[in-house]
């Protein structure tokens, strides 16, 4: 009797313990959902510690850091999270896209093992959720981006494209215009005419533009981002595409000192779009160099001045000093 008291207790607690796991984990999401990151670290701060075994809350907070951009410290919670629970596709996902990001700002040495470690979770995570469009987007975007060095195949990207076709037909093409080598106009116009879904999204113009931007054919480049602000933003990825649309014109305007007109009204849609985007400071520096451009002097000034009391960016500062 005593034992079946014991057994029947320990089933309780653990019963307790899943129900307030699911309750947080809730609670954890919903302040996700409206961008209230810090209230879910603060949430979470005292239920985890370097002792924590419990890969749920590790992953919670491994992923709230990152959502923070605190990804070294993401990347120590989600790393542990992975280790006690290998077999979850939503930690192996965090925990590659942590390190994808790592890798971009660390040196070549770091780097290459940040990237390894990347490509092997993801891996992980299309092969517990194959039925995940994530998956192979998340995969195929590695392996199209990343240099061979570090893993990189644009080959297998276009593989996975193939197969998410299947699952999501517009993804599919999404992940294979990342991939696709569009070396001129007549490249442009042909990746089109075989990827009808795409015709209406703005994700192609703006790949587009940015390889004009790249080549400095800045007039080029601004007719395609106006193209893809035409677009209607039907998902997340459309109006994100969109948005960056708005601050790539501005900047397109700037450095090619032409359409000031159309880029002060992109980039002050952005801004008030983008209140607490991590780049505002520089927005608003380059809608002050539009404003120059212009010949709205003290427009440009009601920016520049309190901007350059207030950053602490040594290069915004920099530019900042250019335009007094």
């Amino acid at each position: 009797m005593v034992k079946s008291g014991l057994l029947a207790g320990a089933l309780l607690y653990s019963v307790a313990a899943i129900a307030n796991t699911t309750s947080l984990t809730s609670q954890v999401t919903a302040l996700w959902q409206s961008g209230d990151y810090q209230a879910a670290r603060q949430l979470l701060a005292d239920k985890v510690s370097k002792k924590t075994k419990d890969a749920e809350l590790l992953a919670l907070l491994g992923q709230t850091e990152a959502l923070l951009s605190n990804n070294e410290q993401a990347e120590q919670w989600l790393e542990k999270a992975v280790k006690f629970d290998d077999n979850h596709a939503d930690y192996q996902h965090w925990y590659a896209t942590v390190s994808c990001k790592l890798a971009s700002s660390a040196s070549m040495f770091s780097a290459l093992g940040y990237a390894k470690r990347c490509k092997k979770a993801y891996e992980t995570a299309l092969e517990l959720a194959p039925e995940n469009p994530r998956s192979y987007i998340a995969l195929g975007s590695f392996l199209a981006q990343a240099p061979a060095i570090a893993g990189g195949d644009k080959d297998e990207a276009l593989q996975l494209a193939e197969k998410l076709k299947q699952l999501d037909e517009t993804q599919g093409w999404l992940l294979q215009l990342k991939v696709a080598d569009i070396a001129d106009d007549a490249a442009f116009d042909q990746f089109l005419a075989g990827a009808e879904l795409l015709k209406a999204r703005p994700e192609p113009y703006f790949q587009r533009a940015m390889q004009l931007a790249s080549q400095e054919n800045y007039i080029a480049a601004i007719t395609l981002l106006q193209q893809a602000i035409q677009q209607t933003a039907v998902d997340d990825e459309a109006k994100a595409s969109r948005n960056e649309s708005h601050y790539q014109l501005a900047r397109c305007a700037v450095l090619g000192k032409t359409a000031v007109t159309e880029g002060i009204a992109a980039m002050q849609y952005y801004l008030q779009e983008n209140p607490a985007s991590e780049r505002y400071d520089w927005a608003q520096l380059r809608l002050a160099q539009l404003y120059l451009l212009a010949n709205s002097t003290e427009k440009a000034k009601a920016i520049t001045e309190p901007l350059l009391a207030s950053t602490s960016d040594d290069k915004l500062k920099a530019e900042l000093k250019k335009l007094l």
